[in-house]
């Protein structure tokens, strides 16, 4: 099993419903239950990035913030360096915004100030310019990638940082990036194409790959919910309603483009990450 084989296929099919709502909340949960790439993200951050802060003090923006469970750990290692700290969130889905605020909430500490804007960022208007402003896995769902990123450099302050994970387009993407040109009607940016424009435009940045597992061994047992929710995060469509047939050639893909390692099977879940 290839992915032409599932292009040949998806090629059949007229339109497919989008991953959203409650059920990509789920599925982003179980999704990053299974990967260790949090945790590597966080100890990169933490390393290279929050050290270059003021010490004084420290503005974040996090561009597609979710319900918060990287900015929570985010925002607790800026505390720890910086004597006061504001933390911005964008996020347009209404209930990831509401547990945002109730996970980032540090009450009787007047050092800490957290808002929350339920908003895309093709919305979000501000004067205000921040040390930090951060897109972790939220470049692929802009309409328009190159807009984004400049008003994403348009937000940073004059000794500001810009810091975007993004993943290649690999085995384990190859899935969601076939499903997004048939919702899209075109491709998603995946860090090959913001490295290209980037050098395009003649901007200096640093680019570091981040080695992560995703353990999809619940993809290969028949019947898993779990299997299941990976799935669908990983093609970004509810895979249930999808064609059985199509549905059988995701599952096949997954388990003959993974590797072995005993009773687990994992695949790679690099994504690389960029400060400008």
């Amino acid at each position: 099993m290839n992915i032409k084989d599932i292009r040949q296929e998806l090629a059949l099919i007229d339109h497919v419903a989008p991953l959203e709502g409650q059920r990509y909340a789920t599925c982003l949960h179980t999704y990053e239950a299974a990967s260790n790439q949090r945790e590597l993200i966080l100890g990169w951050f933490t390393d290279h990035v929050i050290p270059q802060l003021s010490t004084d003090r420290a503005s974040f923006l996090s561009v597609g913030c979710g319900a918060g469970d990287l900015d929570e750990k985010i925002l607790a290692a800026g505390k720890e360096h910086a004597s006061t700290v504001s933390y911005v969130g964008l996020e347009p889905d209404s209930r990831q915004c509401e547990r945002f605020i109730s996970r980032m909430v540090f009450e009787n500490d007047r050092n800490i100030r957290v808002e929350a804007h339920n908003t895309r960022f093709e919305q979000f208007t501000a004067q205000r310019r921040f040390d930090l402003v951060l897109m972790v896995h939220s470049l692929y769902y802009m309409d328009d990638p190159k807009l984004a990123l400049e008003n994403a450099l348009n937000l940073v302050n004059e000794f500001g940082r810009l810091v975007i994970l993004i993943a290649s387009n690999d085995t384990l993407n190859e899935l969601s990036s076939s499903f997004w040109e048939l919702e899209n009607g075109g491709s998603t940016w995946f860090s090959e194409d913001l490295s290209r424009h980037l050098e395009k435009l003649g901007v200096t940045f640093e680019r570091k790959r981040i080695e992560a597992t995703l353990d999809i061994t619940s993809c290969c047992e028949p019947h898993s919910e779990q299997g299941n929710r990976i799935a669908d995060f990983v093609a970004q469509v509810p895979t249930g309603e999808l064609p059985l047939r199509l549905r059988r050639m995701i599952f096949s893909y997954l388990e003959a483009t993974s590797h072995r390692d005993g009773d687990m099977r994992w695949l790679p879940h690099n994504v690389d990450a960029f400060i400008i």
